[in-house]
């Protein structure tokens, strides 16, 4: 929800400026998630987009985007320590090893992009932007044996769905350019929270969009 309210705000601001048309359209990436490096993990894969876009001048658009990234399933084992000694639950000093799975994974990027197009008429040219928005991660954390989900809730882990949110900021870089009098095309790079590590996301992509009308 803050996602969307950093990138209605973003989109409302030009509104009143002089919009000159509305392109809805999708995109196609092959994205990957961060890792202490700050580029890719093994977490990477197609990562489909949505977006929305008013051109409120023939250089400059201002688009709303949701891009989505499924990622593969994670399973571990934890091994008992002394914490679990000091449990409240007997029970959760009881295993000496705990498997851990995370299912049903993902992470979704909700963000209000300003594009600047260099390109001039008729053909391809440079493309730059930026973005605020919203980054949140999806899983379905459960374990065994029978019983674990307390000692997970002895070492401060629930078991069942869960979600977080970091705020997101995206640098994007790449060619644009008409293939026709309504359809746009884009491709490029984008970087999600740049070198910070886990929680950035990198994409190399590929979207069309439909000018719908003129304003």
């Amino acid at each position: 929800m803050r996602g969307m309210a950093t990138a209605a705000l973003i989109l409302g601001l030009p509104v009143t400026v002089a919009a000159q048309g509305l392109e809805l359209g999708g995109s196609i990436s092959n994205g990957c998630t961060g890792d202490s490096s700050g580029f890719c993990s093994d977490d990477m894969g197609p990562m489909p987009a949505l977006h929305g876009a008013l051109w409120v001048s023939p250089r400059v658009q201002v688009v709303l985007r949701v891009a989505n990234l499924p990622l593969d399933d994670q399973s571990y084992s934890t091994y008992r320590n002394d914490r679990l000694n000091f449990a409240d639950d007997p029970v959760a000093r009881t295993p000496s090893r705990i498997d851990i799975t995370t299912t049903s994974r993902s992470r979704r990027l909700v963000s209000g992009e300003v594009l600047f197009h260099f390109v001039r008429d008729g053909g391809f040219g440079a493309m730059l932007g930026a973005g605020l928005g919203d980054l949140s991660d999806h899983g379905t954390l459960a374990c065994l044996p029978a019983g674990c989900e307390r000692v997970l809730a002895a070492t401060g882990s629930a078991a069942g769905d869960w979600t977080t949110h970091v705020n997101n900021l995206t640098m994007i870089a790449g060619l644009s350019g008409r293939v026709s009098r309504r359809v746009q095309m884009t491709g490029g790079v984008r970087l999600h929270n740049f070198a910070g590590e886990s929680l950035s996301t990198s994409e190399v992509f590929l979207a069309t969009g439909v000018l719908f009308r003129r304003f």
